[in-house]
């Protein structure tokens, strides 16, 4: 088995168990802080997940983290990539407003099917076998373990499917679109500014002293999960995972990221696990041996 590849999986999976921890966290808070909209926690996830990457960067890499200023090319670049960050997050917590969060999930199954797309229509790159196979394992499994069986339970309204779909092709754009200015300068540069912007566009629309918080200790704890764990060090994971591994398997894996979410539910708040949701967690675990098995592709 591909070394190179199992450092890609390894990093994205770290990212998909905090992505769903934070997921975890994200329900608390909704359900002990109504006041907390979506819009407003995208804006306060991504502004201290900003900040608190300008700050580690100043400390740790001061002449590299600035490096994206010094082309404008790679300015773009940097600034684009936030701008798709704050379009897949706000477009996601939209599709579950009009749906649920269980369809939510289901439509971040198609992340890997856009960017294959891209791939094969601008690049003319074929999708392979094992992805194919792949990708309907991740969809099948994902969609067993959100529903158990029940997909009644699903709600796709037209506006939940415009959004979902929005969101999963910002998500797939914002895999593809910083591999280049990654290369020049960086992981830490391109993700510290990349969310700093995010979070600037989404306070343009949800300013962060309207949001009137009354915040407890466990609340507190939980912004803190979700800003360090579900933001800061998963993003960085996440796209340190593109350096070993394309962003049509990336997305393909980030079906680890219900599951995650679905485990920390049943420890953490108490959720029954079924058997259909057992079925789905071995379709999403043979989901991750097929890519693991296959020829690794070629990082463009």
């Amino acid at each position: 088995m591909n070394r190179t590849l199992l450092k890609g999986i390894a990093y994205l999976t770290v990212a998909c168990l905090l992505w769903g921890g934070m997921a975890a966290a994200v329900q608390y808070i909704f359900a002990a802080s109504p006041e907390f909209t979506p819009l407003g926690l995208v804006t306060y996830r991504q502004l201290g997940a900003g900040l608190v990457y300008v700050i580690l960067g100043s400390i740790v890499m001061p002449r590299r983290l600035y490096a994206p200023f010094k082309n404008s090319r790679d300015c773009f670049d940097v600034l684009l990539g936030g701008a798709l960050i704050f379009g897949a997050h706000y477009c996601f917590f939209e599709s579950i407003y009009y749906s649920n969060a269980g369809t939510g999930a289901i439509f971040l199954t198609t992340i890997p099917l856009f960017a294959a797309l891209y791939y094969a229509v601008f690049q003319g790159r074929p999708i392979r076998k094992a992805e194919i196979v792949a990708f309907f394992l991740a969809v099948a499994g994902v969609a067993l373990i959100v529903t158990d069986g029940d997909f009644a339970s699903l709600k796709f309204s037209p506006l939940a499917i415009v959004w979902g779909m929005a969101s999963a092709v910002f998500a797939a754009a914002f895999s593809i679109q910083p591999l280049r200015v990654m290369s020049r300068v960086g992981v830490t540069p391109v993700i510290s500014w990349a969310v700093m912007t995010g979070g600037l566009i989404a306070a343009v629309f949800c300013p962060p002293w309207t949001v009137g918080i009354h915040w407890t200790t466990q609340t507190a704890l939980s912004y803190a999960f979700i800003v360090l764990g579900g933001t800061v060090i998963a993003f960085w994971c996440y796209l340190a995972c593109l350096k070993y591994i394309t962003p049509v398997v990336a997305g393909l894996l980030t079906c680890l990221e219900p599951l995650s979410a679905f485990l920390f539910s049943i420890v953490l708040l108490g959720v029954t696990l079924g058997v259909w949701q057992m079925a789905g967690i071995a379709l999403i675990l043979l989901n991750v041996a097929v890519l693991a098995l296959a020829k690794p592709d070629k990082i463009t």
